[in-house]
């Protein structure tokens, strides 16, 4: 079966699924599919430049056009390491802002109001930010340990978690884990999946492969349950809604019903029927369950019922 990647199979799941990384997963980006899950097509913005300006270069780069590598060696010839980019630079400071943001308001009220859990809060958020800026910051054959993004992160972790007035500054957290980043940032000399002739005379590394569809897949399906806990926990203690006029959390509504009488009494019945359930599957079995159920249907007996109206 042929690997090479078609420009217009890259179209296609990148109008179908572009706000989720579908075309990146299919040209083998499994990196930049997560990035595009997470922050949803980079904010809308990102998938729309990539259908205007970037996916036949991903295309040509997942085929290991020559020409892709051939311009790559000459700018990682001329330059010791990537250039500045603006671009890209905002990119990781607004990921990381949103991936802090959310794991942030993720946790409990009350864990931001005790000492030691909210110093887990705020590492927890400097990991969040650390993972944003090496997500965006390591797209392309650009490389840097994760623990420079975090180091930074983490040392604006006084922003996160003393301030006076209770409120975290992410942009600061975010601006130090991205300066960071690019301090260290450095070419990834196996990026591409196979080797050029300079690469097999320069580099003795063992060249990247590129990971089959199933464990790509696997990948971002993790990825995405973890963001989808994330924001979902997100939402749940944070989001309100009015009754009679007061703004009320939906966490406390929720909290209030399973508290009421009527869940009392709803939960007791149902109690009751499932043990009721159980003890008749103990007697009669499956078998027996579903017999008792099908007789209550009385299919039959409808059926000829209303053959006699009919009539």
């Amino acid at each position: 079966m042929s690997n090479v990647k078609r420009t217009g199979f890259a179209y296609f799941f990148a109008l179908i699924g572009g706000l989720f990384g579908f075309h990146h997963l299919y040209l083998g980006r499994t990196q930049h599919a997560l990035l595009w899950f997470t922050t949803f097509g980079g904010f809308g913005i990102g998938i729309i430049y990539e259908l205007l300006f970037s996916i036949r270069n991903y295309v040509r780069e997942a085929n290991s056009d020559k020409l892709i590598i051939d311009e790559y060696e000459k700018i990682m010839r001329e330059q010791k390491s990537p250039a500045f980019e603006l671009k890209r630079f905002c990119g990781q400071y607004i990921t990381a802002l949103f991936y802090g943001f959310i794991t942030y308001y993720a946790f409990p009220d009350t864990w931001l109001q005790k000492t030691f859990p909210s110093l887990v809060v705020g590492v927890c958020c400097a990991l969040a930010i650390a993972l944003g800026t090496q997500l965006v910051g390591t797209l392309g054959p650009r490389q840097c340990s994760f623990i420079w993004p975090l180091l930074g992160a983490l040392l604006g972790l006084p922003f996160l978690v003393g301030n006076g007035d209770g409120s975290p500054s992410f942009n600061i957290v975010a601006f130090f884990s991205c300066c960071i980043f690019e301090w260290k940032i450095d070419w990834d000399p196996e990026y591409f999946p196979t080797k050029t002739e300079s690469q097999v005379t320069t580099s003795k590394k063992k060249q990247r492969q590129r990971r089959h569809i199933i464990k790509r897949c696997i990948i971002l399906g993790f990825g995405a349950c973890v963001f989808g806990l994330i924001l979902t926990s997100a939402v749940y203690q944070n989001l309100q809604v009015d009754i009679n006029g007061e703004r009320v959390k939906v966490k406390d509504v929720i909290a209030d019903f399973f508290k009421s009488q009527e869940f009392i009494i709803l939960y007791q019945q149902l109690s009751s029927v499932i043990k009721q359930l159980y003890a008749f599957y103990l007697q009669y079995g499956f078998k027996g369950i579903w017999t008792q159920i099908w007789t209550a249907l009385d299919f039959e007996s409808d059926k000829q019922a209303f053959e006699v109206n009919k009539k």
